[in-house]
């Protein structure tokens, strides 16, 4: 497998003990590969100005930003007639997207219940769009009866379904190409948030029917700061949302003339950084291989699940038999008797050199019905939450795998909470309701 950075990073823990760091929050964030860095490297040597100036270092800098761009659209299958913008991230990618648009207050956008936060918020808010959300189950995945009957229901204003390429929490990965069928036999597109697929399923946009489509290069294997938002020609041949430098061709008192289609809606200086390091990137896992890439995930997806399965009072809340018999990425999440969630993360953090995250990761509503939360108790714990309490609310330990996770990785994880829940934590820690952590007492 390609070698990311820090997997053999050592710390010194609050306990004394000196261990490796283990990564298991790479829904959250992954470690750069190291070819990557190594193509930053050399990528500075020729840095130079892109599309503002002239010099043997600015045609460099063009020249490795159009093959990069061709790297990119190759990875993820793009048509030619679907265009590359870049954004800061996976976020702001679908609200540029969702300001794009210009729908009426008639036209109908699909998704679900339970999208990540930056799969549901921008439709709220930054369209006049009729938002209709399908039913999921506990496990994370699609009713797809619901799915195909409110489509039949609103067919006639029907403009959009946007829906996650693989969870962030429960792993689930739904059938892209069934989603587009239902979606364009409605005269409607295909939105797909593929922060977690991209790193973990291979992508063909034209095979699969996606439409458009966003996800950020820090959760696949690149620095942070760039999102990628692919999205039809045709929705750009109107005043760009974010105009600025770049955007015109000429302006005067009275007009102006806009740039291309394709190029009034880049503004400003590109990311360059960001483009060069994400090719790389994505030329590494093509090059590496997607049927290796799979087979070793699914090996891990099992052995992790599995494992964490038999640790008494533990909770995994997307049930054994689910990442066994279905194609879920390795996003697992639990809770452990007696524990607060952020508790339980922290003193994995300092005791063990342990990465994961806690909380309701951006899945509120899903996570409140593992809980069973009623209205009165939601009240309660949103009132809380107000007066700065954020450990008020639910949640749970997410680990998540990466491409460079080995068994060794999990055998730490599963030995360090069985360790918890027999021996308990080692230290002594204090709550930080703001910061919604704990920390060790001094």
């Amino acid at each position: 497998m390609p070698i990311v950075t820090g997997t053999s990073t050592f710390v010194d823990l609050v306990t004394e003990k000196h261990v490796r760091v283990v990564k298991l929050n790479n829904a959250a964030t992954t470690p750069p590969f190291v070819q990557t860095v190594n193509a930053l490297h050399t990528f500075f040597d020729s840095y130079g100005a892109l599309h503002r100036g002239a010099g043997p270092h600015a045609n460099k800098t063009v020249e490795v930003t159009e093959k990069a761009l061709g790297t990119i659209r190759e990875f993820i299958g793009a048509s030619p007639e679907q265009t590359l913008l870049f954004t800061s991230n996976t976020s702001a990618a679908i609200n540029f997207l969702a300001r794009l648009m210009t729908l009426s207050e008639q036209d109908v956008i699909l998704t679900s219940c339970i999208e990540h936060t930056s799969n549901n918020l921008p439709w709220r808010y930054n369209t006049r769009a009729k938002i209709i959300e399908v039913a999921a189950f506990s496990d994370g995945s699609l009713n797809m009866e619901d799915f195909r009957e409110k489509a039949k229901l609103n067919g006639a204003n029907l403009k959009w379904i946007a829906i996650t390429g693989a969870s962030n929490l429960t792993g689930y990965v739904p059938d892209m190409k069934r989603l587009s069928e239902i979606a364009h036999m409605y005269g409607a597109r295909l939105f797909v948030d593929a922060a977690q697929l991209a790193p973990h399923r291979p992508i063909n946009m034209v095979e699969q029917g996606i439409d458009a489509l966003a996800f950020s290069a820090h959760k696949i294997y690149s620095p942070f700061g760039l999102g990628v938002l692919v999205l039809p020609k045709d929705m750009l041949d109107r005043t760009p949302v974010d105009p600025g430098g770049g955007s015109i061709d000429m302006i005067s008192e009275k007009d102006i003339v806009w740039a291309p289609s394709a190029e009034r809606h880049q503004t400003g200086t590109w990311n360059v950084t960001g483009i060069v390091a994400l090719a790389e990137s994505c030329r590494v896992m093509m090059a590496t291989g997607w049927k290796i890439i799979l087979d070793h995930e699914r090996e891990l997806v099992e052995y992790t699940a599995k494992n964490l399965a038999e640790i008494p009072d533990l909770t995994l809340h997307v049930p054994l038999e689910k990442f066994l018999s279905e194609d879920r990425i390795g996003t697992f999440p639990f809770t452990l008797k007696g524990y607060h969630h952020a508790l339980l993360a922290a003193i994995l953090d300092h005791e063990y050199g342990i990465e994961t995250r806690a909380g309701a990761i951006c899945n509120h509503r899903l996570v409140r019905r593992w809980f069973d939360v009623d209205d009165d108790t939601q009240a309660e714990i949103e009132e809380r939450i107000k007066n700065g309490d954020r450990l008020a609310s639910y949640g749970a330990v997410r680990a998540s795998i990466g491409i460079f996770n080995t068994r060794k990785d999990i055998d730490r994880l599963v030995d360090a909470l069985k360790s918890i829940q027999k021996n308990g934590p080692g230290l002594e820690y204090k709550p930080s309701p703001r910061e919604e952590t704990y920390s060790p007492q001094k």
